[in-house]
């Protein structure tokens, strides 16, 4: 009989430990590379074709998750994408549970499937209804922005110090989280908030952002390239409206929430760097609608070079497609496949006529 006492359970552990910790450093980081215009997700060091599927919004709670581990299996999906959110990971000021990351991580493991997590936080769908309950009952300190006769809008201003500085404080806990308990990378890919932007405004007319808007356009958006690709004519400065006319406020409101998501991106990449990426409710890329038509501000096709030149540190702008008719939907495919940007398609309700 092999006897084993408890220091020979402690070594035989602690080699345990050793050994994963050991492959894991030999596992590279998930990565998107381009070479001529072209892109690849790789994972493991090698290229990775994602079959996914993504949980509803308010499916990620233990009770829901058997249901959906059901589908991941009858449709052999490869990766799952799943929301966590703000409000459960940091109910109160300072104190991070992540104990529904833990529980995801355990579960995709047991199922052999990555997850794509989306990081429902400032923003979801406009709005901010998944910001911790103790910033919603402080407006003052986490406001949300105010429309063009001072009404109030149901949308979170970009402007605010106080949303950047909790949003990146979080989103850090999260990321540094991922890095110790997520050595082997179920995780793949982070979405920063989600469908960002504004509707019932198409921006903030808060006294800070007048201000900022009556100031001059930031040197990064007078590039003669992206001058152009914008469709406004090459200057060497100016206010938002004399730089973009009548697209100056989409186009300020556009760099303002970009600018955001990109400090909240670099900020999360440098404490653990997963490919991070953000999404896009869309407008009718046939007919140059005003904003006034759609969400204004998240990467639609029309800023895709502002967010581009606002927000370095994310790996991608992704379209969220809902629109009808094949012309419409191919069109989407080939304004956001770019070189600078990897084609990924992370939500589809797809009527092809």
């Amino acid at each position: 009989m092999l006897k084993i006492t408890k220091a020979g359970i402690l070594f035989l552990l602690c080699s345990i430990a050793a050994t994963i910790n050991l492959h894991a450093q030999d596992v590279p980081m998930p990565s998107i590379i381009q070479k001529d215009g072209r892109h690849a997700l790789l994972v493991d060091g090698k290229p990775f074709l994602m079959f996914g599927g993504q949980a509803h919004n308010s499916s990620a709670w233990p009770g829901m998750m058997p249901k959906v581990w059901s589908a991941v299996e009858a449709m052999h999906l490869n990766t799952l994408e799943v929301p966590i959110y703000w409000e459960q990971v940091e109910s109160q000021p300072g104190k991070f549970d992540f104990s529904i990351i833990d529980t995801l991580l355990d579960q995709s493991r047991q199922h052999h499937v990555h997850l794509v997590l989306l990081w429902f936080a400032t923003w979801k769908n406009g709005s901010n209804h998944y910001m911790p309950e103790w910033m919603k009952k402080d407006a003052g300190k986490y406001p949300n922005i105010t429309g063009k006769n001072g009404q109030p809008i149901d949308s979170p201003s970009p402007h605010a110090k106080a949303t950047l500085e909790a949003d990146i404080k979080a989103f850090t806990a999260v990321m540094g989280h991922l890095k110790a308990a997520d050595p082997v990378h179920t995780v793949i890919i982070v979405q920063i908030e989600n469908e960002s932007g504004s509707w019932g405004s198409v921006r903030d007319y808060s006294p800070i952002a007048q201000k900022l808007f009556e100031g001059n356009v930031p040197a990064e958006l007078l590039k003669p390239e992206i001058l152009r690709s914008l469709n406004v004519h090459v200057v060497s400065g100016g206010s938002w409206q004399t730089v973009f006319g009548d697209r100056a406020d989409e186009y300020f409101q556009a760099w303002s929430v970009a600018r955001f998501i990109g400090q909240v991106a670099a900020a999360g990449k440098a404490v653990y760097p997963l490919p991070v990426y953000v999404n896009a409710a869309l407008r009718d890329p046939l007919t140059n609608p005003p904003a006034t038509n759609y969400e204004s501000g998240g990467p639609t096709d029309n800023v895709i070079p502002i967010w581009k030149a606002a927000a370095p540190a994310i790996d991608l702008v992704a379209p969220d497609i809902y629109l009808p008719g094949s012309e419409r939907i191919l069109r989407i495919l080939d304004l956001y496949d770019r070189p600078d940007n990897a084609l990924f398609v992370p939500e589809a309700g797809l009527k092809v006529i």
